[in-house]
């Protein structure tokens, strides 16, 4: 075996080609919620199907600058949200990203279910 066989095989081994597949960093219109029983951040793209969950401190830190506990149980942020998916898009799944930048937010009241 030659040296460049062994490092693609090593490579692969530890799982570095995941973040190959990772797709470019775009900017969505999105509703961040921030559920507090486990503490998990999604963001939905508005007009979509599709969800975000944040997977990094510094993007948690970013969004919760708007969204406040306890109040944070009944808010939503609604913003112009630069994400970085970690992943593959998965039909279906929500997809782990960073948050880059928020602009243009919006922080509105949920309704009661």
């Amino acid at each position: 075996m030659n040296r460049t066989s062994i490092l693609i095989g090593l490579s692969l081994l530890t799982g570095s080609w995941q973040s190959s597949f990772a797709e470019a960093c775009r900017e969505i219109h999105g509703r961040a919620i921030l559920y507090s029983g486990d503490s998990f951040l999604e963001i939905w793209h508005v007009g979509t199907h599709h969800t975000f969950f944040v997977v990094d401190e510094e993007s948690s830190k970013l969004i919760l600058r708007y969204l406040h506990y306890p109040e944070s149980d009944n808010q939503a942020l609604f913003a112009d949200f630069t994400i970085c998916p970690t992943e593959r898009y998965k039909q279906g799944a929500s997809q782990p990203a960073l948050v880059k930048q928020i602009r243009n937010a919006h922080v509105v009241g949920r309704r009661a279910k």
